[in-house]
């Protein structure tokens, strides 16, 4: 039987599988999968009758055969295994194109102990021979301490996947909804699930006005978009674990754990591994939708289009961080010891920088072709919020805060903006109707 990588950076290669081999991202496997979902040791194979059998080592992400996730298949040739976004064809034949060859084989032959060797020990005096005992003897009780220590300990993968069933329920689908209709998806975690609080990132709630965590509509409990952070409350509480915050250092492996933009509802939240590079990164090239800020921690997990606002997590299946963007190769959360402080403030009802309206950022090209100072386009509001009891609505244009400039990004926002609190009153510069301007009183949620 024969393996063939038909995606990925080694596609094309092929392997012969004459002996048993393992799959997964440990250099010295069989197989070595290059991709960031892949466990260490994710899967192995062994020659079994006329075919070969598949067994799940026991991975992060699962081991998927002809597109359905097995623990343990008998494979007769002809059917495709995926690992992450690496694609496998199972052979009975091998190709016309042989691979890369693996490195050879060593062969290292052992002799047991000669009987001139056994005579010569019989030889020695009483005083060799008893310390050559004493050696044993403490050689042997090394080796039993080993034994227990390898039969007791975890690995790694072990570790994660332990993470992953502890997070992986508290993990929650955000779902923002505008005029009727799904206009974001995110992901959130349970903080609290006797009261029903659930973090998400800020600027998940910036694409919505009515926010779902799986079938249930929930209302916003505080905003901070200046911190890219916000807590939302679910009505009787939630059936899920709530998650406690831990920490995360450089060097330490960590899980993100969020929903995709292809998920639907019900569907389980999915996991990327990966380490902590640093955790005092500032965030670069913020979008206009989120702001840059120094207490972030770096990792190379990766992060699907969704993600943002879920989990990730040590190896104790603790938060480690609130995922909130993915540049390049090169995930970005908010550190651990600023998200506890800011959803502090929240959870005692204090937002900063928060009335309540949706917002949608122009491109200077826009500004400049409506005349108009640089500012931002109100695109909706939170029922009962600050916003909608000031009047403020869809197509309101907001230039500046109590005289300062607003900008066309939340950072201009939070300039401006960001040290208003909870129950303060500012005055806000808006252009209506295409030309009117006003000034609106509004007090801050």
């Amino acid at each position: 039987m024969w393996l063939e990588v038909l995606s990925g950076e080694d596609a094309g290669r092929v392997v012969e599988i004459a002996e048993p081999l393992v799959l997964g991202r440990v250099q010295g496997a069989g197989l070595v999968i290059r991709d960031a979902r892949a466990s260490r040791r994710h899967a192995s194979l062994s020659p079994e009758g006329d075919g070969v059998r598949l067994h799940d080592l026991g991975s992060v992400n699962g081991t998927l055969v002809d597109g359905a996730p097995v623990e343990d298949a008998l494979l007769g040739g002809g059917e495709e295994v995926r690992i992450g976004d690496v694609r496998i064809a199972v052979l009975s034949e091998e190709p016309p194109a042989t691979g890369t060859p693996g490195p050879p084989r060593v062969h290292v032959e052992t002799e047991g102990p000669s009987w001139s060797f056994v005579g010569r020990l019989q030889t020695r005096s009483r005083r060799t021979r008893r310390r050559l005992l004493g050696a044993l003897a403490v050689a042997a009780v090394a080796l039993v301490a080993l034994v227990v220590v390898l039969a007791t300990s975890r690995t790694e993968d072990e570790r994660v996947a332990d993470a992953i069933r502890t997070a992986g329920p508290a993990t929650v689908r955000v779902e923002a909804r505008s005029h009727g209709v799904r206009s974001g998806l995110g992901s959130g975690w349970v903080l609290d699930a006797g009261q029903g609080l659930v973090v998400t990132a800020a600027h998940v709630i910036n694409r919505g006005e009515l926010f779902y965590v799986g079938d249930t509509v929930t209302q916003v409990a505080g905003v901070a978009p200046c911190e890219d952070v916000a807590l939302l409350r679910r009505e009787g509480g939630v059936s899920t674990p709530s998650l406690s915050f831990g920490h995360g250092a450089r060097g330490d492996t960590v899980v993100a754990l969020g929903y995709p933009q292809t998920a639907e509802a019900g569907d389980p939240a999915t996991a990327t591994r990966g380490i902590v590079a640093t955790d005092h990164a500032r965030l670069p090239d913020p979008s206009a939708e989120l702001p840059s800020f120094p207490h972030a921690l770096q990792s190379d997990t990766v992060l699907d289009p969704g993600f943002s606002g879920g989990p990730l997590v040590d190896l104790d299946g603790h938060v480690a961080g609130v995922d909130v963007a993915f540049r390049g190769r090169r995930a970005y959360a908010i550190a651990p010891e600023r998200a506890r402080a800011v959803l502090d403030e929240l959870r005692a009802g204090r937002s900063s920088g928060w009335m309540g309206a949706r917002f949608d950022f122009p491109s200077a090209a826009d500004v400049a072709g409506y005349g108009y100072p640089s500012g931002l386009w109100i695109s909706g509001v939170i029922p009962g919020s600050g916003a909608e009891r000031a009047g403020l609505h869809d197509g309101d244009y907001v230039f500046s805060v109590d005289g300062r400039p607003v900008g066309t990004t939340l950072s201009g926002w939070c300039a401006a903006a960001g040290d208003v609190r909870t129950g303060q009153l500012a005055r806000l510069g808006v252009i209506r109707e295409g030309r009117r301007r006003e000034t609106v009183p509004v007090r801050f949620d």
